[in-house]
């Protein structure tokens, strides 16, 4: 006989909901708890029938947050053992995020704001961790950047990507996996105006700027200066809006 789950055990996961929105509240009420920590990654969650009666809802609501949660990557559906909290993070969870940042204000002088941001505070924690490996492979990163700029017919695509790779090995130098999956995140956002960019680069022939921008970020990691920081990205970024606006 399966035993019926003490409800104490969920804290406030088990408490009831309101029925306004019942579905966006019980995948509230589901990710506060992963997040609180009543929920453990990997952590079986009580069954659709335990749910709903402590909830206070239909089974069908409970069953449909599981779907939504089960389709962004936070929970896992093992028939027939059960639904779990997923244990890893999965590319499905950026989707939403990605989306909504879309929806919210994905145009390109906000999409330039957020990266500058970012890279602002990429830069000083590289300069605060960075070790000398990883120094090397950014150097390695801007060698090959180097290359691709400096071809007799350079290629679009070869420089975004090789530009990719060179602010990836700055955001590795953090060694902080939040800080790596924001940059995933704003990285496919930022992808369509750097390609823009890029582009006018190539056009103006001034793809020796791009790269020097590149020298600049790594000299300050090297020589730990982070007073010059937020003059060295306001000045690379000052002319990635120029170009994006000719």
């Amino acid at each position: 006989m399966n035993q019926k789950p003490n409800n104490n055990n969920f804290g406030s996961l088990m408490n009831p909901v309101p029925n306004e929105s019942v579905v966006d509240q019980i995948i509230t009420r589901i990710t506060d708890a992963i997040i609180s920590g009543e929920l453990q990654p990997g952590q079986k969650i009580p069954t659709e029938n335990s749910l709903s009666e402590a909830m206070n809802v239909g089974r069908n609501s409970v069953r449909e947050a599981i779907k939504v949660l089960e389709a962004m990557g936070v929970l896992n559906i093992r028939r027939p053992e059960g639904t779990f909290v997923a244990e890893g993070f999965s590319d499905r969870m950026l989707n939403p995020m990605i989306y909504g940042l879309i929806l919210e204000g994905g145009s390109s002088p906000a999409m330039i704001e957020l990266r500058q941001l970012f890279d602002v505070g990429i830069l000083k924690l590289a300069i605060e961790k960075a070790t000398e490996k990883d120094i090397k492979h950014i150097f390695e990163t801007l060698t090959e950047l180097r290359k691709v700029v400096q071809k007799q017919q350079p290629d679009k695509n070869e420089i975004l990507d090789a530009d990719i790779m060179f602010h990836r090995a700055l955001e590795a130098a953090v060694k902080n996996p939040l800080v790596n999956k924001i940059g995933i995140v704003i990285e496919r956002l930022s992808y369509p105006t750097r390609a823009r960019a890029v582009e006018q680069f190539i056009r103006n022939g001034e793809l020796n700027e791009l790269l020097e921008m590149h020298e600049q970020m790594l000299n300050v990691v090297i020589e730990r200066n982070e007073a010059v920081v937020g003059q060295i990205i306001d000045e690379h970024y000052k002319y990635w809006k120029e170009e994006l606006h000719k």
